[in-house]
Protein backbone atom coordinates (compact mmCIF):
# COMPACT_ATOMS: atom_id res chain seq x y z
CA UNK A 1 0.00 0.00 0.00
CA UNK A 2 1.30 3.26 -0.87
CA UNK A 3 2.36 6.03 2.15
CA UNK A 4 0.43 8.85 1.05
CA UNK A 5 0.80 12.63 1.91
CA UNK A 6 -1.92 12.21 3.69
CA UNK A 7 -0.79 8.96 6.01
CA UNK A 8 2.80 11.31 6.58
CA UNK A 9 0.61 14.39 8.22
CA UNK A 10 -1.12 12.04 10.39
CA UNK A 11 2.34 11.10 11.31
CA UNK A 12 3.19 14.31 11.97
CA UNK A 13 0.46 15.10 14.09
CA UNK A 14 1.10 12.21 16.28
CA UNK A 15 4.34 13.55 16.57
CA UNK A 16 3.32 16.84 17.66
CA UNK A 17 1.28 15.25 21.09
CA UNK A 18 -2.08 15.60 19.11
CA UNK A 19 -4.51 13.58 20.33
CA UNK A 20 -7.76 15.15 19.07
CA UNK A 21 -8.70 17.15 16.37
CA UNK A 22 -11.88 18.76 15.47
CA UNK A 23 -13.44 18.65 11.95
CA UNK A 24 -16.67 18.97 9.61
CA UNK A 25 -15.50 16.81 6.42
CA UNK A 26 -15.46 17.49 3.29
CA UNK A 27 -14.26 16.34 -0.39
CA UNK A 28 -11.42 18.04 -0.88
CA UNK A 29 -9.51 16.16 2.82
CA UNK A 30 -10.96 12.83 2.42
CA UNK A 31 -7.64 11.24 1.80
CA UNK A 32 -6.88 12.79 5.29
CA UNK A 33 -10.09 11.16 6.68
CA UNK A 34 -8.91 8.52 5.33
CA UNK A 35 -5.50 8.08 6.46
CA UNK A 36 -7.23 9.01 10.52
CA UNK A 37 -9.37 5.55 9.89
CA UNK A 38 -7.08 3.12 11.39
CA UNK A 39 -5.38 5.66 13.66
CA UNK A 40 -6.77 5.34 17.18
CA UNK A 41 -4.23 7.72 18.57
CA UNK A 42 -5.88 10.43 17.47
CA UNK A 43 -9.65 11.23 17.94
CA UNK A 44 -11.77 12.91 15.33
CA UNK A 45 -14.68 14.53 16.81
CA UNK A 46 -17.02 15.30 13.86
CA UNK A 47 -18.74 18.74 14.59
CA UNK A 48 -21.87 20.11 12.63
CA UNK A 49 -20.45 23.44 11.93
CA UNK A 50 -17.13 24.54 11.32
CA UNK A 51 -17.39 27.71 13.54
CA UNK A 52 -17.64 25.51 16.19
CA UNK A 53 -14.97 23.03 15.36
CA UNK A 54 -12.63 25.43 15.30
CA UNK A 55 -13.76 26.86 19.01
CA UNK A 56 -14.09 23.63 20.30
CA UNK A 57 -9.96 23.78 19.34
CA UNK A 58 -9.00 27.08 20.38
CA UNK A 59 -10.85 25.64 23.88
CA UNK A 60 -9.04 22.17 23.70
CA UNK A 61 -5.74 24.32 23.38
CA UNK A 62 -6.55 25.99 26.57
CA UNK A 63 -6.79 22.99 28.52
CA UNK A 64 -3.77 21.19 27.02
CA UNK A 65 -1.10 23.69 26.63
CA UNK A 66 -0.50 22.37 23.12
CA UNK A 67 -1.69 23.36 19.44
CA UNK A 68 -4.71 22.20 18.78
CA UNK A 69 -5.93 21.32 15.45
CA UNK A 70 -8.95 21.58 13.34
CA UNK A 71 -9.86 20.77 9.92
CA UNK A 72 -11.79 22.17 7.49
CA UNK A 73 -13.25 22.13 3.67
CA UNK A 74 -11.65 24.95 1.04
CA UNK A 75 -14.32 27.70 0.63
CA UNK A 76 -17.60 27.55 2.82
CA UNK A 77 -15.50 25.34 5.47
CA UNK A 78 -12.38 27.55 5.45
CA UNK A 79 -14.43 31.24 5.55
CA UNK A 80 -16.93 29.29 8.56
CA UNK A 81 -13.75 28.56 11.03
CA UNK A 82 -12.43 31.84 10.49
CA UNK A 83 -13.98 32.58 13.75
CA UNK A 84 -11.60 30.17 15.74
CA UNK A 85 -8.71 32.09 13.94
CA UNK A 86 -9.69 35.26 15.51
CA UNK A 87 -10.19 33.96 19.03
CA UNK A 88 -6.88 32.36 18.86
CA UNK A 89 -5.18 35.55 17.27
CA UNK A 90 -6.98 37.62 20.04
CA UNK A 91 -6.39 35.25 22.80
CA UNK A 92 -2.66 34.14 22.05
CA UNK A 93 -3.30 30.57 21.36
CA UNK A 94 -1.88 28.27 19.57
CA UNK A 95 -4.16 26.38 16.44
CA UNK A 96 -3.55 24.50 13.06
CA UNK A 97 -5.98 24.65 10.56
CA UNK A 98 -5.83 22.08 8.14
CA UNK A 99 -7.89 23.28 5.04
CA UNK A 100 -8.65 21.07 1.90
CA UNK A 101 -8.13 22.69 -0.75
CA UNK A 102 -8.79 22.18 -5.20
CA UNK A 103 -6.73 20.50 -7.04
CA UNK A 104 -3.01 21.85 -8.27
CA UNK A 105 -4.09 22.23 -11.68
CA UNK A 106 -7.29 24.10 -10.66
CA UNK A 107 -5.51 26.46 -8.47
CA UNK A 108 -6.39 30.48 -9.48
CA UNK A 109 -8.86 29.29 -11.59
CA UNK A 110 -11.30 30.34 -9.61
CA UNK A 111 -12.72 26.79 -9.19
CA UNK A 112 -15.35 25.81 -7.34
CA UNK A 113 -14.46 26.52 -3.55
CA UNK A 114 -11.56 27.58 -4.21
CA UNK A 115 -9.75 30.10 -1.46
CA UNK A 116 -6.57 31.71 -1.19
CA UNK A 117 -5.86 31.37 2.41
CA UNK A 118 -3.36 33.64 2.57
CA UNK A 119 -5.17 36.63 1.31
CA UNK A 120 -8.36 35.81 2.85
CA UNK A 121 -7.07 35.61 6.27
CA UNK A 122 -4.20 37.63 6.41
CA UNK A 123 -4.14 39.52 9.87
CA UNK A 124 -5.98 36.65 11.43
CA UNK A 125 -2.84 34.67 11.51
CA UNK A 126 0.58 34.33 12.22
CA UNK A 127 1.45 31.90 9.10
CA UNK A 128 -0.32 30.41 5.81
CA UNK A 129 1.38 27.75 3.70
CA UNK A 130 0.38 25.22 0.84
CA UNK A 131 1.69 21.95 0.58
CA UNK A 132 2.71 21.78 -3.12
CA UNK A 133 5.03 18.47 -3.21
CA UNK A 134 5.77 15.59 -0.63
CA UNK A 135 9.25 16.51 0.06
CA UNK A 136 8.37 19.69 1.51
CA UNK A 137 6.17 18.37 4.01
CA UNK A 138 7.83 17.54 7.22
CA UNK A 139 9.69 20.67 7.27
CA UNK A 140 6.21 22.81 6.72
CA UNK A 141 4.25 20.96 9.28
CA UNK A 142 6.64 21.17 11.33
CA UNK A 143 7.52 24.87 11.04
CA UNK A 144 3.58 25.45 11.37
CA UNK A 145 3.44 23.79 15.02
CA UNK A 146 6.36 26.27 15.80
CA UNK A 147 5.28 28.66 14.92
CA UNK A 148 1.83 28.60 16.36
CA UNK A 149 3.67 27.27 19.69
CA UNK A 150 6.72 30.19 19.72
CA UNK A 151 6.42 34.05 20.69
CA UNK A 152 3.04 34.76 21.14
CA UNK A 153 1.04 31.85 20.29
CA UNK A 154 -1.55 31.94 17.64
CA UNK A 155 -3.15 30.33 14.37
CA UNK A 156 -1.49 28.93 10.91
CA UNK A 157 -3.24 28.04 8.00
CA UNK A 158 -2.16 24.52 6.13
CA UNK A 159 -3.93 24.59 2.44
CA UNK A 160 -3.84 20.81 1.34
CA UNK A 161 -4.65 20.38 -2.47
CA UNK A 162 -6.39 17.05 -2.84
CA UNK A 163 -4.28 15.96 -5.36
CA UNK A 164 -0.95 16.19 -2.60
CA UNK A 165 -3.08 14.68 -0.07
CA UNK A 166 -2.76 11.33 -2.54
CA UNK A 167 0.92 12.10 -3.72
CA UNK A 168 3.45 8.83 -2.51
CA UNK A 169 5.49 10.32 0.53
CA UNK A 170 7.48 7.71 -0.32
CA UNK A 171 10.16 6.80 2.83
CA UNK A 172 9.74 10.91 4.44
CA UNK A 173 9.31 10.38 8.16
CA UNK A 174 7.67 12.42 10.75
CA UNK A 175 9.77 15.08 13.04
CA UNK A 176 8.95 17.39 15.25
CA UNK A 177 10.61 20.78 15.96
CA UNK A 178 11.20 21.95 19.45
CA UNK A 179 9.85 24.62 20.68
CA UNK A 180 12.02 27.80 21.91
CA UNK A 181 11.09 28.92 25.58
CA UNK A 182 12.44 32.45 26.70
CA UNK A 183 14.22 31.97 30.10
CA UNK A 184 14.68 35.19 31.68
CA UNK A 185 18.27 36.64 33.55
CA UNK A 186 19.48 36.28 36.85
CA UNK A 187 20.26 39.93 36.49
CA UNK A 188 16.53 40.65 35.49
CA UNK A 189 15.00 38.43 37.85
CA UNK A 190 16.86 40.17 40.60
CA UNK A 191 16.07 43.76 39.49
CA UNK A 192 12.38 42.82 39.34
CA UNK A 193 12.58 41.53 43.44
CA UNK A 194 14.76 44.54 44.23
CA UNK A 195 11.70 46.84 42.83
CA UNK A 196 9.24 44.74 44.40
CA UNK A 197 10.74 45.48 47.63
CA UNK A 198 10.65 48.68 47.65
CA UNK A 199 7.34 49.31 46.71
CA UNK A 200 4.16 49.94 48.90
CA UNK A 201 1.73 49.28 46.45
CA UNK A 202 2.49 46.47 44.02
CA UNK A 203 0.03 44.99 42.08
CA UNK A 204 1.01 41.34 40.28
CA UNK A 205 -0.97 41.43 37.18
CA UNK A 206 -1.29 37.83 35.67
CA UNK A 207 -2.45 36.92 32.12
CA UNK A 208 -3.15 32.98 30.64
CA UNK A 209 -0.02 32.81 28.63
CA UNK A 210 0.43 29.85 31.03
CA UNK A 211 -2.40 27.93 32.31
CA UNK A 212 -0.74 24.64 33.99
CA UNK A 213 -1.43 23.04 37.51
CA UNK A 214 2.31 23.65 38.63
CA UNK A 215 2.21 27.13 37.06
CA UNK A 216 -0.70 28.41 38.85
CA UNK A 217 0.76 26.68 42.39
CA UNK A 218 4.14 28.75 41.35
CA UNK A 219 2.27 31.99 40.92
CA UNK A 220 0.25 31.24 44.78
CA UNK A 221 3.82 30.70 46.28
CA UNK A 222 5.56 33.62 44.49
CA UNK A 223 2.68 36.31 45.45
CA UNK A 224 3.01 34.89 49.29
CA UNK A 225 6.42 35.03 49.02
CA UNK A 226 6.51 38.39 47.89
CA UNK A 227 3.14 39.74 49.56
CA UNK A 228 1.66 40.84 46.40
CA UNK A 229 -1.77 40.89 45.66
CA UNK A 230 -3.00 39.20 42.37
CA UNK A 231 -5.23 40.68 39.50
CA UNK A 232 -6.04 38.38 36.45
CA UNK A 233 -7.27 39.60 33.12
CA UNK A 234 -10.32 38.33 31.26
CA UNK A 235 -11.78 35.22 31.97
CA UNK A 236 -8.63 34.21 33.96
CA UNK A 237 -10.48 33.82 37.01
CA UNK A 238 -9.13 29.83 37.55
CA UNK A 239 -5.67 31.51 37.71
CA UNK A 240 -5.50 32.09 40.86
CA UNK A 241 -7.35 30.82 43.69
CA UNK A 242 -10.49 32.92 44.67
CA UNK A 243 -10.63 32.26 48.45
CA UNK A 244 -6.95 33.89 48.49
CA UNK A 245 -6.05 37.29 51.10
CA UNK A 246 -3.86 38.43 48.15
CA UNK A 247 -6.89 38.07 45.35
CA UNK A 248 -7.86 41.09 43.81
CA UNK A 249 -10.47 39.68 41.26
CA UNK A 250 -10.88 39.54 37.83
CA UNK A 251 -11.11 42.08 35.18
CA UNK A 252 -13.84 42.51 33.02
CA UNK A 253 -15.20 43.69 30.36
CA UNK A 254 -17.07 46.06 31.91
CA UNK A 255 -14.53 48.72 34.42
CA UNK A 256 -15.74 48.50 37.95
CA UNK A 257 -14.50 52.05 39.68
CA UNK A 258 -13.26 50.14 42.72
CA UNK A 259 -10.54 48.35 40.46
CA UNK A 260 -10.01 51.65 38.85
CA UNK A 261 -9.46 53.07 42.02
CA UNK A 262 -6.92 50.47 43.10
CA UNK A 263 -5.22 50.61 40.14
CA UNK A 264 -4.91 54.09 40.60
CA UNK A 265 -2.93 53.94 43.96
CA UNK A 266 -0.33 51.33 42.93
CA UNK A 267 2.70 52.21 42.58
CA UNK A 268 4.34 49.50 40.33
CA UNK A 269 2.43 46.65 38.53
CA UNK A 270 4.15 43.80 37.42
CA UNK A 271 2.38 42.29 34.33
CA UNK A 272 3.04 38.47 34.08
CA UNK A 273 1.86 36.71 30.89
CA UNK A 274 -0.36 39.25 29.08
CA UNK A 275 0.41 41.42 25.82
CA UNK A 276 -1.51 44.40 28.32
CA UNK A 277 -3.98 45.28 25.70
CA UNK A 278 -7.38 47.39 26.38
CA UNK A 279 -8.90 44.75 28.89
CA UNK A 280 -6.17 44.45 30.89
CA UNK A 281 -4.87 47.59 31.00
CA UNK A 282 -8.25 48.22 32.03
CA UNK A 283 -8.97 50.58 28.44
CA UNK A 284 -5.53 51.69 28.36
CA UNK A 285 -5.33 53.40 31.34
CA UNK A 286 -2.57 51.56 33.57
CA UNK A 287 -0.04 51.38 34.03
CA UNK A 288 -0.48 54.98 33.93
CA UNK A 289 1.12 57.79 32.07
CA UNK A 290 0.69 61.13 33.33
CA UNK A 291 0.06 62.97 36.09
CA UNK A 292 2.77 60.88 37.45
CA UNK A 293 3.96 57.48 35.66
CA UNK A 294 3.69 53.77 37.24
CA UNK A 295 6.76 51.58 37.11
CA UNK A 296 6.53 48.82 35.05
CA UNK A 297 7.72 44.88 34.84
CA UNK A 298 6.51 43.54 32.10
CA UNK A 299 7.14 39.75 31.40
CA UNK A 300 5.92 38.15 28.34
CA UNK A 301 8.14 35.95 25.86
CA UNK A 302 7.60 37.89 22.44
CA UNK A 303 9.49 41.29 22.46
CA UNK A 304 7.27 42.82 19.97
CA UNK A 305 4.79 42.59 22.81
CA UNK A 306 6.45 44.47 25.35
CA UNK A 307 6.31 48.61 25.10
CA UNK A 308 3.75 48.44 22.35
CA UNK A 309 1.15 50.85 24.81
CA UNK A 310 3.04 52.16 27.59
CA UNK A 311 6.82 53.10 29.08
CA UNK A 312 8.10 49.71 30.55
CA UNK A 313 10.58 50.23 32.85
CA UNK A 314 12.00 46.83 33.33
CA UNK A 315 11.20 44.76 30.44
CA UNK A 316 11.52 40.77 30.54
CA UNK A 317 11.59 38.50 27.42
CA UNK A 318 10.53 35.45 29.21
CA UNK A 319 7.51 33.21 29.45
CA UNK A 320 5.69 33.48 32.29
CA UNK A 321 6.30 29.92 34.57
CA UNK A 322 10.26 30.49 34.21
CA UNK A 323 10.30 34.04 35.45
CA UNK A 324 7.92 32.83 38.33
CA UNK A 325 10.57 29.62 39.25
CA UNK A 326 13.51 32.01 38.82
CA UNK A 327 11.73 34.62 41.24
CA UNK A 328 11.10 31.75 44.07
CA UNK A 329 14.88 30.90 44.26
CA UNK A 330 15.59 34.38 45.07
CA UNK A 331 15.88 35.06 49.24
CA UNK A 332 13.41 37.73 49.32
CA UNK A 333 12.05 38.89 52.47
CA UNK A 334 8.53 39.97 52.84
CA UNK A 335 7.58 43.11 52.98
CA UNK A 336 4.44 44.13 55.51
CA UNK A 337 1.97 45.57 53.66
CA UNK A 338 -1.22 45.27 55.83
CA UNK A 339 -2.94 48.42 54.59
CA UNK A 340 -2.25 47.98 50.87
CA UNK A 341 -3.99 44.43 51.52
CA UNK A 342 -6.97 45.87 54.08
CA UNK A 343 -7.54 48.04 50.40
CA UNK A 344 -7.75 44.68 48.73
CA UNK A 345 -9.77 43.15 50.86
CA UNK A 346 -12.58 45.98 50.57
CA UNK A 347 -12.55 45.82 46.69
CA UNK A 348 -12.51 42.11 46.25
CA UNK A 349 -15.30 41.95 48.73
CA UNK A 350 -17.12 45.01 46.84
CA UNK A 351 -16.73 43.48 43.05
CA UNK A 352 -16.77 39.47 43.62
CA UNK A 353 -18.23 39.32 47.59
CA UNK A 354 -21.65 38.24 46.04
CA UNK A 355 -23.82 36.17 49.07
CA UNK A 356 -27.44 35.21 48.03
CA UNK A 357 -28.40 37.51 49.95
CA UNK A 358 -27.44 40.27 47.87
CA UNK A 359 -29.09 39.28 44.94
CA UNK A 360 -31.80 41.26 44.11
CA UNK A 361 -35.32 38.93 44.43
CA UNK A 362 -36.27 39.13 41.18
CA UNK A 363 -33.06 38.33 39.60
CA UNK A 364 -34.33 34.65 38.40
CA UNK A 365 -30.65 34.03 36.86
CA UNK A 366 -28.50 35.60 39.57
CA UNK A 367 -30.13 32.91 42.17
CA UNK A 368 -29.91 30.02 39.45
CA UNK A 369 -26.39 30.83 38.84
CA UNK A 370 -25.90 30.64 43.32
CA UNK A 371 -27.48 27.68 43.19
CA UNK A 372 -25.10 25.89 40.86
CA UNK A 373 -22.42 27.28 42.45
CA UNK A 374 -23.50 25.55 45.58
CA UNK A 375 -23.30 22.06 44.05
CA UNK A 376 -20.15 22.74 41.49
CA UNK A 377 -16.98 20.50 42.71
CA UNK A 378 -14.08 22.20 43.10
CA UNK A 379 -12.58 20.57 39.99
CA UNK A 380 -15.42 21.84 38.23
CA UNK A 381 -14.51 22.93 34.19
CA UNK A 382 -16.80 26.35 33.70
CA UNK A 383 -16.65 27.20 30.52
CA UNK A 384 -18.70 30.84 29.68
CA UNK A 385 -20.78 32.13 26.27
CA UNK A 386 -19.84 36.21 26.08
CA UNK A 387 -22.86 38.07 27.38
CA UNK A 388 -24.38 40.32 30.59
CA UNK A 389 -25.22 37.30 31.74
CA UNK A 390 -22.07 35.62 32.91
CA UNK A 391 -21.56 38.76 35.22
CA UNK A 392 -23.08 36.79 37.68
CA UNK A 393 -20.80 34.02 37.10
CA UNK A 394 -18.19 35.95 37.73
CA UNK A 395 -19.16 37.82 40.86
CA UNK A 396 -20.24 34.34 42.64
CA UNK A 397 -18.44 31.37 41.69
CA UNK A 398 -15.32 31.04 43.96
CA UNK A 399 -12.25 29.21 41.68
CA UNK A 400 -10.46 26.98 43.67
CA UNK A 401 -6.61 25.90 42.43
CA UNK A 402 -8.22 22.79 40.74
CA UNK A 403 -10.93 24.53 38.90
CA UNK A 404 -11.11 25.52 35.38
CA UNK A 405 -12.50 28.53 33.71
CA UNK A 406 -13.14 28.70 29.78
CA UNK A 407 -14.45 31.70 27.84
CA UNK A 408 -14.05 34.19 25.37
CA UNK A 409 -11.81 36.96 26.41
CA UNK A 410 -11.94 38.63 22.71
CA UNK A 411 -16.11 38.72 23.40
CA UNK A 412 -16.67 36.00 20.98
CA UNK A 413 -20.12 34.89 20.80
CA UNK A 414 -21.06 31.31 20.28
CA UNK A 415 -17.92 29.73 22.07
CA UNK A 416 -19.99 28.39 25.65
CA UNK A 417 -20.88 25.13 24.52
CA UNK A 418 -17.95 24.15 22.39
CA UNK A 419 -15.48 24.72 25.08
CA UNK A 420 -17.61 22.51 27.04
CA UNK A 421 -17.70 20.49 24.62
CA UNK A 422 -13.59 20.16 24.32
CA UNK A 423 -13.80 19.74 28.29
CA UNK A 424 -16.19 17.27 28.23
CA UNK A 425 -14.11 15.28 26.11
CA UNK A 426 -10.71 16.13 27.84
CA UNK A 427 -12.03 15.47 31.56
CA UNK A 428 -15.02 12.91 31.40
CA UNK A 429 -15.62 12.33 35.17
CA UNK A 430 -15.46 15.88 36.06
CA UNK A 431 -18.08 18.12 36.56
CA UNK A 432 -18.12 20.75 33.03
CA UNK A 433 -20.92 23.47 33.28
CA UNK A 434 -21.36 25.59 30.40
CA UNK A 435 -23.20 29.14 30.80
CA UNK A 436 -24.70 30.81 27.43
CA UNK A 437 -27.28 33.37 26.58
CA UNK A 438 -30.01 32.49 24.57
CA UNK A 439 -27.90 34.45 21.47
CA UNK A 440 -24.78 32.73 21.66
CA UNK A 441 -26.47 29.57 22.22
CA UNK A 442 -28.45 29.86 18.88
CA UNK A 443 -24.70 30.25 17.34
CA UNK A 444 -23.62 26.77 18.18
CA UNK A 445 -26.13 25.39 20.15
CA UNK A 446 -26.33 22.84 17.29
CA UNK A 447 -23.40 20.75 18.95
CA UNK A 448 -25.40 19.76 21.72
CA UNK A 449 -26.09 16.91 18.84
CA UNK A 450 -22.43 16.16 19.19
CA UNK A 451 -22.83 16.00 22.87
CA UNK A 452 -25.56 13.67 23.13
CA UNK A 453 -23.59 11.23 20.22
CA UNK A 454 -20.71 11.28 22.50
CA UNK A 455 -23.08 10.95 25.54
CA UNK A 456 -21.22 13.50 27.44
CA UNK A 457 -21.78 14.59 31.33
CA UNK A 458 -22.05 18.10 30.63
CA UNK A 459 -24.50 21.10 31.63
CA UNK A 460 -25.43 23.93 29.85
CA UNK A 461 -27.23 26.60 31.58
CA UNK A 462 -29.26 29.35 28.83
CA UNK A 463 -29.80 32.58 30.31
CA UNK A 464 -32.97 33.64 28.05
CA UNK A 465 -33.86 36.81 28.47
CA UNK A 466 -35.29 37.11 25.08
CA UNK A 467 -32.29 39.34 23.92
CA UNK A 468 -28.91 40.38 22.71
CA UNK A 469 -28.69 41.60 26.30
CA UNK A 470 -25.45 42.88 25.86
CA UNK A 471 -25.65 45.01 23.00
CA UNK A 472 -28.91 45.84 24.62
CA UNK A 473 -27.00 47.51 27.33
CA UNK A 474 -24.87 49.26 25.16
CA UNK A 475 -27.80 50.24 23.72
CA UNK A 476 -29.89 51.88 26.03
CA UNK A 477 -26.45 53.85 27.03
CA UNK A 478 -25.92 55.11 23.93
CA UNK A 479 -29.61 56.07 22.86
CA UNK A 480 -31.45 55.91 25.99
CA UNK A 481 -35.00 53.86 25.08
CA UNK A 482 -34.74 53.72 22.06
CA UNK A 483 -33.82 49.70 21.24
CA UNK A 484 -33.89 48.41 17.98
CA UNK A 485 -32.60 45.36 16.29
CA UNK A 486 -31.70 43.76 19.35
CA UNK A 487 -34.95 41.83 20.25
CA UNK A 488 -34.68 37.97 19.90
CA UNK A 489 -37.56 35.41 19.72
CA UNK A 490 -36.98 32.39 20.87
CA UNK A 491 -37.42 28.35 20.81
CA UNK A 492 -38.61 26.76 24.17
CA UNK A 493 -35.34 25.55 24.71
CA UNK A 494 -35.84 22.64 27.21
CA UNK A 495 -38.00 20.99 24.37
CA UNK A 496 -35.62 21.75 21.98
CA UNK A 497 -32.82 20.05 24.23
CA UNK A 498 -34.78 16.84 24.28
CA UNK A 499 -35.64 16.84 20.81
CA UNK A 500 -31.76 17.08 20.34
CA UNK A 501 -32.08 13.96 22.94
CA UNK A 502 -30.66 15.79 25.98
CA UNK A 503 -32.59 16.36 28.99
CA UNK A 504 -34.38 19.76 29.32
CA UNK A 505 -35.12 21.59 32.48
CA UNK A 506 -37.17 25.17 32.89
CA UNK A 507 -36.43 28.18 35.26
CA UNK A 508 -39.38 30.64 35.23
CA UNK A 509 -39.04 32.45 38.78
CA UNK A 510 -35.86 32.61 41.98
CA UNK A 511 -38.20 30.56 44.46
CA UNK A 512 -37.91 26.95 42.16
CA UNK A 513 -34.10 27.90 41.27
CA UNK A 514 -32.24 25.68 43.67
CA UNK A 515 -35.06 22.49 43.11
CA UNK A 516 -34.83 22.61 39.33
CA UNK A 517 -30.62 22.83 39.30
CA UNK A 518 -30.49 20.13 42.68
CA UNK A 519 -32.45 17.64 39.97
CA UNK A 520 -31.11 18.79 36.86
CA UNK A 521 -27.89 18.29 37.85
CA UNK A 522 -28.49 14.91 39.16
CA UNK A 523 -29.20 13.35 35.77
CA UNK A 524 -26.74 11.82 33.76
CA UNK A 525 -25.46 13.15 29.90
CA UNK A 526 -26.30 16.72 28.42
CA UNK A 527 -28.75 18.24 30.59
CA UNK A 528 -30.24 22.00 29.34
CA UNK A 529 -31.25 24.43 32.42
CA UNK A 530 -33.31 27.27 30.62
CA UNK A 531 -33.52 30.13 32.98
CA UNK A 532 -36.27 32.67 31.76
CA UNK A 533 -35.12 36.09 32.84
CA UNK A 534 -36.57 39.78 32.56
CA UNK A 535 -34.10 41.73 29.89
CA UNK A 536 -35.37 44.90 31.75
CA UNK A 537 -34.31 43.50 34.99
CA UNK A 538 -30.87 42.31 33.62
CA UNK A 539 -30.37 46.06 32.42
CA UNK A 540 -32.27 48.23 34.84
CA UNK A 541 -30.98 46.42 38.19
CA UNK A 542 -27.98 44.49 37.25
CA UNK A 543 -26.78 47.83 35.64
CA UNK A 544 -28.18 50.29 37.84
CA UNK A 545 -29.00 49.60 41.40
CA UNK A 546 -26.64 46.49 41.82
CA UNK A 547 -24.03 48.41 40.06
CA UNK A 548 -24.64 51.16 42.36
CA UNK A 549 -24.37 49.05 45.35
CA UNK A 550 -20.75 48.07 44.14
CA UNK A 551 -19.70 51.69 43.19
CA UNK A 552 -19.47 50.70 39.52
CA UNK A 553 -21.10 48.45 36.55
CA UNK A 554 -20.97 45.45 36.57
CA UNK A 555 -18.30 42.58 36.15
CA UNK A 556 -19.04 40.70 32.96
Amino acid sequence: MVFRVADLIVDILIAHGVDRAFSVPGESFLALLDALYERDEIDLVTCRHEGSASLAAVADAKLTGRAAVVMASRGPGASNAAIGLHVASQEAIPLVLLVGQVETPNLNRDAVQEIDTARAFNGLTKWSVRLETAAQVPEMMARAFSVALSGTPGPVVIELPADVLEMDAGLLSARAHGVARAEPSRAAVEQAATLLSDAERPILLVGGECRTAEFREDLVALSEHWNVPVAVTTKMQDQYPNDHRLWIGHLGFFLSPAHVGLFERADLIVAVGTRLGDLSSLGFRFPRKSPTSQPLIHVYPDPNAIGTHFHTDLPIVASAHPFVRSSLELPIVMRERDEWIEAVAKVRDAVHGWPERRIPSADVLGHAVAAIAKLSRADAVVTTDSGNFAGWVHRIFRFRPSARLLGSACGAMGSGVPSALSAGLRYPKRQVIAFCGDGGFLMTGNELATAVARRLNITIVISNNQSYGTIRTHQERAFPKRPWGTDLSNPDFAALARAFGAQGYTITSAAQAADVVAEAMSANGPVVIEVRSDVCQTIDRSLAAVSADVHGAPVA
